[in-house]
C-alpha cells in the first residue's frame, strides 16, 4: 500500500471514529434497539459507517444520523407499550 493510500485509510478510520462516538450516544438509549445486545450494535453500527465513509461520504453528521438510520431499519422493533 503506498503511502497516499495509507493516508487516506487513517482519514477514514479518523472519520469513522469520530461519527461512532456521535452516533453511539444516540443507539445506545434508542427505545427501538434496546432489545439487541451491545455488542451487535456496535458492530453493526460500525459496519454501516465503513460503508457510507467507503462510498464516499465525508460528513460526520451525516454519517452519523445514517448509519444510525440503517441500524433502526436493520435491527429496530417498536417499543411494547
Amino acid at each position: 500500500m503506498d503511502q497516499t493510500s495509507s493516508q487516506q485509510k487513517q482519514t477514514l478510520d479518523a472519520l469513522v471514529s469520530v461519527a461512532f462516538e456521535k452516533s453511539w450516544r444516540f443507539v445506545e438509549k434508542d427505545p427501538f434497539l434496546a432489545h439487541n445486545a451491545e455488542a451487535l450494535l456496535r458492530a453493526r453500527l460500525r459496519l454501516h459507517l465503513e460503508r457510507s465513509s467507503k462510498i464516499g461520504e465525508k460528513n460526520v453528521l451525516h454519517l452519523a444520523n445514517n448509519a444510525i438510520r440503517d441500524l433502526r431499519t436493520e435491527l429496530g422493533r417498536r417499543p411494547e407499550l
